[in-house]
């Protein structure tokens, strides 16, 4: 009987150092979580505010007379009646 008490204490102190062992794994792991879950959110203000300009702009696009005619006079080179448009032509021949 008296060999018993010890080895229940012995059990005993190894199950709770067993369980605090598992506690400080979850915890790292809890807080690695944590940091990347910010991150995530992070990311995800990004790409809304990314998302709210793009929106903007659509609605520029279909809306705004002056947008669409600075658009295709930029990508498209349009010009309106009446006006000229000059190119100017780089040399390559030039010293």
């Amino acid at each position: 009987m008296r060999i018993f008490r010890p080895i229940l204490l012995l059990i005993a102190v190894g199950l709770l150092i067993v369980s605090v062992d598992q506690f400080m794994k979850g915890y790292s792991d809890w807080q690695r979580a944590q940091v990347l879950e910010e991150a995530y959110r992070a990311e995800i203000r990004e790409l809304e505010a990314e998302r709210d300009q793009l929106q903007k702009r659509v609605e520029m696009l279909k809306n705004d007379e002056l947008t669409k005619e600075r658009l295709a006079r930029k990508r498209l080179g349009y010009i309106k009646p009446g006006e000229l448009k000059f190119k100017v032509a780089k040399s390559d021949d030039v010293k």
